[in-house]
Parts: structure tokens; C-alpha cells; sequence
């Protein structure tokens, strides 16, 4: 049998070089040994040579040859473990690692795969322990480093996750799985240029590494950089053509580009390869009700529910698409939508669909009054990224915000212009909020997610000052004035196939009458163009 070579892979099957992994014990092992116990060192490497080439069955047994004559061998025991957790038992590995620690506590390398074990169980802080206990004993273990800041990163720890990554590189600069796990963190953050380096970095140093290629399609994405997301997508078929998320978000970008039956043909390799990805089903939905092919999209969704009982998302596309009208769009719908849209919600909405909303309310308001400086408690229902906080900013003394979506959030807290913002549907956080509270309570395409609005409307009656303002707006069922001839008969709201809700302005009025508002001003107006036509919509203000 060969000697295995310093830069050769660990005959323990880790995937790590020799060097970086047994090679300390194995010189340990063999400086200390006496002659009399060289044979059960033979058995040991003939033992990792079947473990290396995977055959676990004939290494298991010369390891259990090994225990019998020395229960205690702790090579035995830990490589025992390895062998048990390859095998998907991992109570058993543990136990055998364990038991191999307590007769050499001073092995990193048992305490390391130990800790990925404990992590694969969900046993995050006996992970972590494992770990640092690892790193102490061996302090310059990128593994170990690296293997922390994951578990620190599933903790929510990403500060110190970062900080244990940042030490993995400076033991291996060339270490490109922890160069992938670091841009994974940055996306997360939304710190997309340094996920960017990172992923590019994973990528100088393996360019065959799928996983990173997949990962920088998806900032590429976010950035709307789509064509370059899809050569990264693609280079990661590739070298994997049965990458699942690989072919998923590929799909995805395919849509926004409106190539909608390429877009069709990459859900359909995910659903080959994985025929319950529920979302893979729910986005081919999508694209179908793009091409007007409303009975597949109603099927796809179908078949969403079935492997995902709890979709609230796909039953209101199908109550949409299905002439039904709920009271209002689930949370779970609304808050997916705007995190996958807050990146470039700005840029679209308003100079590609020509959103003017915020400005416009304001303008309204601005023609029954003199607008005070720095003057209003003013509360932004669905602030989003902070479109309207930026237009009634210069006229309020407090501005508080209230959206579904983390990532909008996060868009508005950089504008530096709101004094509060909560996270959480709006009668929640409403009901939270005291009486006669609020000077102005701003609602700017909010309910268009919201159908029945009779108590939303109170509870900002509720809030509002005598003498305060509600300015609102809604997309219109009907394009007709208030009065017109025959408003009384239509319905109040409507779900349309869009997803969104329309209002009529006979509901409007029964609103504002039945909870003591006058109706200011109430205008029909374009809320944004949708297929380059222009949706109608009412802007209002009422005074309470």
C-alpha cells in the first residue's frame, strides 16, 4: 500500500488534503507508538485506504477488528463515527466520537467532525462548542473557522459569523467555499458589491464551482444586471445540468426579461428533476397567466396547494383568476411580492410605470390648505422604500412608517427621513398606536391589497386629530365620477385577475360618511401604466 502523500486527500474521506486533516495525529501517533503496536497501526491505514475509496463496509469491519483487541483505540472509534454518520446515523457517530474523546480529548479533528455532526442535527450551540474547542487545540483550522461561521450565521450571529470567516482566509486566502459562504452573508445584508467580490473570488480560485456561479446569478438579479445573471446561471448548467436552483432562478430571470417560453422550459427541467418544488409550480403558474393561459395557470397553482397546503399566495392567484373576491390579500402574498421587488421598485415604478401617487397626494392637499413646516405627527400606512415619506417629510414633525416587507423597510430607513418604522401588517401595529395620535395618516396604493375596508378606515378615524387628514389612494372599479347615474349598483370592490383589489367610489363615500369624514377632494387619475396602458385610479382626501 501506497504512502499517502502530504497533498494527497485525508484517507478519512473528509474531501480535505492529507496535510490539512489526519497528517497531525498520524505523526503524533507514530512518534509515540512502540513496536508491539504497530500492527493495529497496519490494520488502521489499511482501514483508511477502504474509508478513502469508499468502501465503507470492509473499513467498518477492520475498524471493529481494531476495537476488539483495544476498545479504546481512538482512532477506531472516531473514524467508526464518520463511518456511522456517512451511513446517516447520527446518534450512533456521535456517541463513537464522543467515546473517542474521552480517551483523547486533545484530537481537533474529532472535535471538528464532531461539531459538523452536532450542526447537521440542528444542534447549533453543541456545534458550536465543538468547534472553538477545535480551534482551540488547533487555532489556524480554516475548516473549523469556516464551519463556525456557519453555525454562527444560522444563530443569526452575523457579525461574528463574518469575523470567523475573515480568520478561515487568513490561515487559507485560497479557501473558496468560505469566499462563497462570505458573499452569502453579504446578499443576505443586502451588501450586494462585497457578495459580488466574494462570489468572484470563490470563482478565480475554483471556476468550476457551480454553487458560486449560481450564487452570483442571484445578486446579478438583484441588481437587475439580468443578462449577466443568466450567463451565470447558464455557466452553472454547465458543469451541473441537473442543478435544481440553478434551473429555478434561471426561470425567474427569464420571466423578468419577458422570454416567457424560455422561461416555461427552465420551470419544467426543475419540475423533472423535482416534481414537489411547490414554487417551481407556482412561478410557471405566473408565467402562464403573463401569456393569458389562465386554465394552466389556475392548474399550476392547483397542484401548488396540493404540495403546499399553507400557499396563501397560490389560493388568492386562483381566487384572482377564478372571479372570487376575498376581503383581502393574505400577508404571506404581499410581504413575498415586495421583498422580491424592492431592489428595483423605485426605478420601475416610477420611470417605467410612471407612478406619480405620492406627489400627487400631496398636491391634493396642498389645494384645500397651506401646508405647515415641520408641523404634523404623520403616519405612512405600506410606506414601502419611502416614496411618500419623501414627499410629506418637509411638512412633519414625526414620520412613522409601517410596512409587510423587510427589505422595503430597509430601502425607507436609508432615505433618513422616517423617525420610526415597524414591521407588521397595519391594523396590528394601528391597534397598537394611541387615540387621537396622528395630524395626517397617508395610504398611497396600500389598498390595493386590502378589499373590505370598513374597519381599517375606522381605526384611522380613530387615530386621526379633529381636524386631521387621510389622504388615500385606490385603483378604481369604477372610471366614473362620484354621482354618476347608476353607481349605487355596482359592487364596492373587486379582486381583477392582477391580483390587486378595486374600489368603487359609491364605497368610497359610505366610508367617509359612515365614520365622520368630509371628502375634500377626490380626483380620477392614472395610478401607473400596466401593458404601457394607464390604470385608473382615485386619489382622495378626506378631513376628519
Amino acid at each position: 500500500m501506497s504512502k499517502t502523500g502530504r497533498n494527497d486527500p485525508c484517507p478519512c474521506n473528509s474531501g480535505k488534503k492529507y496535510k490539512q486533516c489526519c497528517q497531525r495525529r498520524d505523526e503524533a501517533h507514530t512518534a509515540n507508538q512502540r513496536p508491539e503496536t504497530t500492527s493495529p497501526q497496519k490494520n488502521l491505514q489499511a482501514a483508511l485506504a477502504h474509508h478513502q475509496a469508499g468502501r465503507l463496509p470492509q473499513a467498518s469491519a477492520i475498524y471493529q477488528q481494531i476495537l476488539q483487541v483495544t476498545p479504546s483505540h481512538p482512532d477506531a472509534l472516531h473514524f467508526s463515527g464518520l463511518i456511522a454518520h456517512q451511513a446517516g446515523k447520527n446518534e450512533v457517530a456521535i456517541e463513537l466520537i464522543k467515546k473517542a474523546l474521552s480517551f483523547r480529548s486533545d484530537d481537533p479533528d474529532a472535535h471538528y467532525n464532531l461539531g459538523i455532526v452536532l450542526q447537521e442535527q440542528g444542534k447549533l450551540d453543541e456545534a458550536a462548542s465543538s468547534y472553538r474547542m477545535a480551534l482551540t487545540l488547533y487555532p489556524d483550522y480554516a475548516d473549523a473557522h469556516n464551519n463556525l461561521g456557519n453555525v454562527l450565521k444560522d444563530q443569526g450571529k452575523q457579525d461574528e459569523a463574518i469575523a470567523s470567516y475573515r480568520r478561515a482566509l487568513t490561515f487559507n486566502p485560497d479557501y473558496a467555499d468560505t469566499h462563497n459562504n462570505l458573499g452569502n452573508i453579504f446578499q443576505e445584508h443586502g451588501k450586494l458589491n462585497e457578495a459580488i467580490i466574494s462570489y468572484r473570488r470563490a470563482l478565480a480560485l475554483k471556476p468550476d464551482y457551480a454553487d458560486a456561479h449560481n450564487n452570483l446569478g442571484n445578486v446579478l438579479q438583484e441588481q437587475g444586471l439580468l443578462d449577466e445573471a443568466v450567463a451565470s446561471y447558464r455557466r452553472a448548467l454547465a458543469l451541473k445540468p441537473d442543478y435544481v436552483d440553478a434551473h429555478y432562478n434561471l426561470g425567474n430571470v427569464l420571466q423578468k426579461q419577458g422570454k416567457l417560453d424560455e422561461a416555461v422550459a427552465s420551470y419544467r427541467k426543475v419540475l423533472a428533476f423535482k416534481p414537489d418544488y411547490a414554487e417551481a409550480h407556482k412561478n410557471l403558474g405566473n408565467v402562464f397567466q403573463e401569456q393569458g393561459q389562465l386554465d394552466k395557470a389556475v392548474e399550476s397553482y392547483h397542484q401548488t396547494i396540493k404540495l403546499d397546503p399553507k400557499n396563501e399566495s397560490a389560493a388568492h392567484l386562483i381566487a384572482a383568476l377564478t372571479a372570487k373576491t376575498p376581503e383581502r390579500a393574505p400577508s404571506q402574498y404581499i410581504e413575498k411580492l415586495f421583498d422580491g421587488y424592492a431592489n428595483k421598485f423605485d426605478t420601475h415604478l416610477v420611470q417605467d410605470l410612471e407612478y406619480k401617487i405620492p406627489s400627487e397626494l400631496v398636491t391634493l392637499l396642498k389645494q384645500s390648505m397651506e401646508l405647515p413646516s415641520k408641523a404634523w405627527d404623520v403616519l405612512d400606512l405600506g410606506c414601502g422604500t419611502g416614496l411618500v415619506g419623501m414627499e410629506i417629510s418637509p411638512y412633519a414633525r414625526q414620520l412613522v412608517g409601517v410596512d409587510l416587507s423587510t427589505k422595503m423597510l430597509a430601502r425607507a430607513r436609508a432615505r433618513n427621513v422616517y423617525h420610526r418604522l415597524d414591521h407588521s401588517d397595519l391594523l396590528p401595529m394601528m391597534r397598537g398606536e394611541e387615540t387621537s395620535g396622528y395630524d395626517v395618516i397617508v395610504a398611497a396604493d396600500v389598498f390595493v391589497y386590502l378589499g373590505m375596508l370598513d374597519e381599517i378606515v375606522a381605526e384611522i378615524k380613530r387615530l386621526l386629530r379633529v381636524g386631521g387628514y387621510f389622504m388615500f389612494s385606490v385603483e378604481a372599479l369604477d372610471a366614473l365620477p362620484s354621482g354618476a347615474t347608476g353607481l349605487e349598483n355596482k359592487a364596492e370592490y373587486k379582486l381583477n385577475q392582477s391580483g390587486r383589489y378595486a374600489h368603487s367610489a359609491s364605497y368610497l363615500e359610505k366610508l367617509a360618511s359612515d365614520n365622520g369624514f368630509s371628502s375634500l377632494s377626490m380626483i380620477s387619475t392614472p395610478v401607473r401604466l400596466e401593458d404601457g396602458l394607464p390604470i385608473p385610479a382615485w386619489a382622495a382626501v378626506w378631513k376628519s
